[in-house]
């Protein structure tokens, strides 16, 4: 049975993705660009059927968590997730989630069942699994219908996120060793009707213009870094210009927030809001 099989084993997996991004730019850095801030380095699972792409980015995204000396990832290793989780894995932690209180609203409308269907996750899902784990996600919404943001606010929201993630190394506090001064930044989890992907980074350009780093998890990107090494970071960058990013009214971002665990279960850490603060559009 194919299902099965997949939920087994995972899928074609690209490792340190981050790192092969950062060498193109070293090897072709772009005139124009004048800042660059890229998430740590995450292993790149890609999406095998047409409703896996939420587990699939939990997947990379849990590669993050995993890969760097964190909070998160302590957290993580006492909750059990000492590997990358399976697809069926990634279905009994929701459940579980939801069994503890967790989203109550989002287990309702899948009817509290995910293991062996083909069911699609979205960002209050993964928000669920990570916080019944006590590491503190969040979701933002970014409605462009409802007048109050648009897709240049989201932008700049995210700009600002890995501005501020990333500004300890960024600094110029002199550090003997790099790897010990650089804070863990999570990739955020980007969900619109349909499909998710990861932000991975942010690029600013000389004319002021703010573009993204999105890793798409279909089988194509894969084959796409495959056949065009060295091109990393044109694959991934996108703007308001680019039709996949300017063709959707709505977005929901799942994202980790700076003080990243729950010390204790709180009935408030069971409910899953937007927590965008308004009016300064930030996240928390």
């Amino acid at each position: 049975c194919l299902f099965n099989l997949m939920t087994v084993f995972n899928a074609l997996v690209i490792p340190k993705i981050c790192n092969a991004v950062l060498i193109s730019y070293k090897n072709s850095w772009p005139r124009d660009l004048i800042r660059l801030y890229v998430c740590s380095p995450l292993d790149f699972h890609a999406q095998t059927m047409n409703w896996d792409c939420g587990y699939r980015n939990m997947q990379s995204m849990l590669s993050s968590y995993l890969n760097h000396d964190s909070e998160a990832r302590d957290q993580l290793f006492c909750a059990g997730v000492l590997t990358i989780p399976t697809l069926k894995n990634l279905q009994m932690r929701i459940e579980n989630a939801w069994i503890k209180g967790y989203d109550q609203i989002g287990g309702m409308q899948l009817d509290y069942s995910l293991i062996n269907t083909n069911k699609w996750i979205g960002a209050t899902e993964v928000v669920a699994m990570l916080r019944s784990c006590r590491i503190r996600a969040c979701v933002a919404d970014f409605d462009f219908t409802s007048g109050q943001c648009d897709l240049n606010t989201m932008i700049k929201v995210v700009w600002e996120y890995f501005l501020n993630r990333c500004k300890t190394f960024s600094s110029s506090k002199p550090c003997k060793k790099k790897t010990k001064c650089r804070p863990f930044v999570a990739p955020l989890y980007l969900q619109h009707q349909g499909h998710s992907r990861l932000i991975l980074g942010v690029e600013k350009w000389i004319n002021g213009n703010i573009k993204l780093l999105i890793l798409d998890p279909q089988m194509r990107r894969a084959i796409q870094f495959h056949h065009r090494a060295g091109d990393e970071a044109s694959i991934l960058r996108q703007g308001v210009g680019t039709h996949g990013l300017n063709s959707k009214s709505k977005y929901q971002v799942a994202y980790l927030a700076e003080k990243c665990l729950y010390y204790d279960d709180n009935d408030y850490s069971k409910i899953i809001v937007d927590e965008l603060r308004h009016p300064k559009l930030k996240f928390i």
